[in-house]
C-alpha cells in the first residue's frame, strides 16, 4: 500500500506516494524524525542502495508525537541532531542552502497523525468533491478540526465498493516537522508516516495488489508490527490493501512474567497483548487468515515473539528487513531495523514501482 501521510494546505495527495510530483525527479535524500532520534540518508535510484546514512539520538522528552499539540517540545536539541545527521552524510547548511533547496522525503511518527480505512458505495471523480467527502467521513473521528487539517487519501475500487485509506493531521503539527528541514535548506516533497513507509519492505505487496479481485476477503492477510519507542503500530494488509492500522503506546522498560525480553525492551507478552485485538478484528471482519507476520524494531525480543506467534496461531513470523540495499552505509542489523526501516522502505518501494 502506498499513500503519502499528509499534504500541505489540506490539498489532496497524488494517488501514490511514489509517483513523480510535478514531473521532476524524485528526491535522493530522506530524513526520519522520531522520539528516539533523527535518521538521514542519501541513496541512488539506479542501485536502490543507500550511499550514506546516519542516526543521531534525541534526549528524552525532546519530541513527543501527538496530533493534539506541537510535537517538537525542545527545538534546539532536535535541530542539533538533524544538523549532525545531515553533516554526517555530506549535507551542510551553508549560506546558499536555503536559496537552492534540495528535495527530500520526510518521515514522521505514526502518532503524529491519524490513519483510517473505510469503504464507500460511490466515490466522486472530481478531486474537490472527493476531498470534501473524505473530510466529512473523518469529521467525527479525529480530535482536531478536519477542515483545516492536512488530508491525504487513496481510493481503489474493489467489486461494488470503494476502499479508501485516508490520513489526517493538523497543519501546525506537519509544519513543525517541515520547517525543521526547511531551516537546513531542504524542501519536503512528501511527508509519510513511519510504518506506512516501512510497508515498502513487505515483499510481494505490489503483486498482491495487482492480483486482488472483488473476492479479496478470501485472500490471506499479512501483518506488519513495527516498534518505534514508545509507539507500537500494527498494520494488516490483504490483497495489498490496508485493512487495519493501529498505534498504541508501549514504553520500554523492565519486563516481568515468563515471556520477557531483555532489560529496557518490550516483553514478548506485552507485544502479543498489543497484537491480538488487531488480529481478532481482522479475522472477524474480513474472513481471511493471517499467513505471515513481519516484525520490525523489536530487537532481541523478536525471536521469542516469533516463536509464540508460530506456536499459538500459527503464523509464520519473520523479520522485516532490507538486506542488500544499504550499499557502503551498512550499520549493524539492529540499528538498521530500528532507525532506517522507513527510509529503506521508501527506496525499495520506489525502486519496485520503477517511477
Amino acid at each position: 500500500m502506498t499513500i503519502a501521510a499528509t499534504t500541505s494546505n489540506g490539498a489532496k495527495a497524488r494517488p501514490a506516494l511514489w509517483r513523480r510530483f510535478w514531473n521532476s525527479p524524485w528526491p535522493v535524500l530522506g530524513c526520519e524524525i522520531s522520539a528516539a532520534g533523527v535518521s538521514a540518508a542519501r541513496w541512488s535510484w539506479n542501485t536502490a542502495s543507500f550511499e550514506a546514512a546516519a542516526w543521531k539520538p534525541l534526549p528524552a522528552g525532546a519530541l513527543e508525537a501527538s496530533p493534539l499539540r506541537e510535537n517538537i517540545r525542545e527545538p534546539e536539541p532536535v535541530r542539533e541532531a538533524l544538523g549532525a545527521a545531515l553533516a554526517a552524510i555530506g549535507i551542510s547548511s551553508g549560506p546558499d542552502s536555503c536559496r537552492h533547496p534540495a528535495d527530500a522525503v520526510l518521515v514522521i511518527p505514526d502518532q503524529a497523525a491519524r490513519l483510517f480505512v473505510f469503504s464507500l458505495d460511490t466515490f466522486p471523480k472530481r478531486d474537490s468533491d472527493a476531498l470534501s467527502l473524505v473530510q466529512f467521513r473523518l469529521k467525527k473521528s479525529v480530535p482536531f478540526d478536519i477542515e483545516s487539517a492536512a488530508v491525504s487519501y487513496q481510493a481503489a475500487r474493489r467489486g461494488n465498493q470503494w476502499e479508501v485509506t485516508a490520513v489526517a493531521a493538523p497543519q501546525p503539527v506537519v509544519r513543525q516537522y517541515e520547517a525543521l528541514l526547511e531551516s537546513f535548506g531542504l524542501r519536503p516533497r512528501c511527508v509519510v508516516l513511519s510504518t506506512v513507509a516501512t510497508l515498502g519492505l513487505v515483499p510481494g505487496a505490489q503483486e498482491s495488489r495487482a492480483a486482488a479481485s472483488p473476492a479479496s476477503a478470501e485472500l490471506p492477510g499479512v501483518l506488519v508490527a513495527k516498534y518505534s519507542p514508545p509507539w507500537f503500530t500494527t498494520a494488516i494488509l490483504q490483497g495489498g490493501q490496508v485493512r487495519l492500522f493501529r498505534t498504541v503506546g508501549l514504553p520500554p522498560g523492565p519486563a516481568t512474567g515468563p515471556a520477557t525480553g531483555p532489560e529496557g525492551s518490550l516483553a514478548a507478552e506485552t507485544v502479543l497483548e498489543a497484537l491480538y485485538p488487531s488480529m481478532v478484528f481482522f479475522q472477524d471482519n474480513f474472513g481471511g487468515k493471517l499467513e505471515r507476520a513481519w516484525l520490525c524494531g523489536l530487537g532481541d525480543t523478536r525471536p521469542l515473539v516469533a516463536e509464540l506467534l508460530g506456536r499459538q496461531l500459527p503464523v509464520d513470523a519473520v523479520p522485516l528487513s532490507a538486506n542488500g540495499t544499504l550499499g557502503a552505509a551498512a550499520p549493524d542489523p539492529l540499528r538498521r531495523e530500528l532507525y532506517f526501516s522507513a527510509l529503506l522502505g521508501v527506496v525499495q518501494e520506489h525502486s519496485r514501482a520503477g517511477v
